[in-house]
């Protein structure tokens, strides 16, 4: 028979946990496994594929904002449909958002999975809520995921957690050479020039200012380049003046979000990642499926640095040593070196075919 999985998270934009269950969603058997959501933003950017699973997208009203009616919305839900799931799986980046366990567990579901997604909290007038809840997180959750062994002991301290890596569609995003040639084509770059590339959310752990500071310092030296910006977020118009501000809007792109976002790491000759935190990023994996140079922060997960081609780096490096790094990563690899990436990552178990079968294994014994 058919299990049904709610899946609770903030949102369904194009982030890392709803990618993660979308990547999941395409390849898990629909005859063992249903997925339905219940998220606090209407932001979904996977409801034809969700349909297409047979799927449905419930909205309830956000939380903290408005928090009374988040509880009426929600114990409605639980109320009216909980009996139908044989799991709740709630994704998070802090011990915040409890509630759809606390009703999980009331309303008699079988399984109540917690997911950490991150290694530290963005919000931080809520922090103390998180290290409250974090005390009797075993009496709320029966089955504890990470997405690595940080964001596992951020959340859950000694107690014991499985870690899901962040795996994804190695077929796709492997290396291609028409899509480098396409998108290069597109936005009229000569083969000569350095394009760095960045995904990521405008938020301040993406640390964009700073990005945007290094990248004017790059290109004042080397005007052949140019910076790719994939992502969309609160921060995205403020990044935007400062580019004009700086005289750079005529090499730096902001792409928006994007749905064939391989296509542009084969477009990429660098990824930069200057986070200030992360948990296991979805793009860093894809950027080396991808074959792609990678630099990124010392505040970025060594989980995450599965082949040699990401250096790291300190924040408080100096901007002339980021850009010395970046002179250093620009020598682009050969087209047949860059293929074989995807199998390294493979090997690693970040493919989305072992994931789905480890997550139906979770839903379904």
């Amino acid at each position: 028979m058919k299990k049904k999985v709610l899946h609770v998270l903030g949102g369904m934009g194009r982030g890392g946990a709803p990618s993660f269950i979308i990547n999941n969603l395409r390849e898990i058997d629909g005859q063992k496994v249903q997925f339905d959501f219940l998220v606090r933003k209407d932001n979904c950017a996977f409801n034809e594929t969700i349909e297409k699973h047979g799927g449905h997208v419930f909205v309830v009203a956000g939380f903290p904002g408005h928090l009374i009616a988040n509880y009426k919305q929600t114990l409605k839900f639980f109320q009216e449909r909980g009996h139908e799931y044989e799991a709740v799986h709630v994704h998070a980046n802090a011990l915040y958002y409890i509630l759809p366990l606390i009703l999980g567990k009331r309303y008699g579901i079988k399984k109540l999975i917690l997911h950490s997604h991150n290694t530290q909290s963005n919000v931080c007038l809520l922090q103390p809520l998180h290290y409250m809840n974090k005390l009797f997180v075993d009496k709320l959750a029966n089955v504890f995921l990470a997405c690595g062994e940080s964001a596992g002991k951020w959340m859950y301290g000694n107690r014991r957690f499985e870690v899901i890596n962040n795996a994804v569609d190695v077929q796709k995003f492997a290396f291609d050479t028409a899509s480098r040639k396409e998108i290069r084509s597109h936005f009229g770059i000569s083969d000569d020039t350095l394009v760095i590339g960045n995904v990521g959310r405008f938020e301040d752990a993406k640390n964009h200012r700073f990005l945007i500071d290094l990248f004017f310092k790059y290109h004042s030296q080397n005007y052949k380049s140019i910076l790719l910006l994939v992502g969309d977020g609160s921060l995205k118009t403020e990044i935007e003046l400062k580019v004009k501000e700086l005289g750079i809007q005529d090499s730096v792109y902001f792409l928006g979000v994007r749905s064939d976002v391989e296509k542009l790491y084969s477009s990429f000759d660098l990824f930069l990642m200057p986070s200030i935190f992360e948990g296991l990023p979805f793009v860093l994996i894809e950027a080396q499926c991808s074959g792609v140079k990678c630099l990124v922060s010392e505040n970025v997960t060594t989980e995450a640095l599965i082949t040699d081609l990401v250096i790291t780096k300190k924040l408080n490096d100096s901007i002339e040593s980021w850009c010395e790094e970046i002179s250093k990563s620009s020598q682009v690899i050969n087209t047949k070196k860059r293929l074989l990436y995807s199998q390294v990552v493979k090997e690693k178990y970040y493919d989305i075919q072992y994931t789905a079968e480890r997550l139906t294994s979770i839903y379904t014994s």
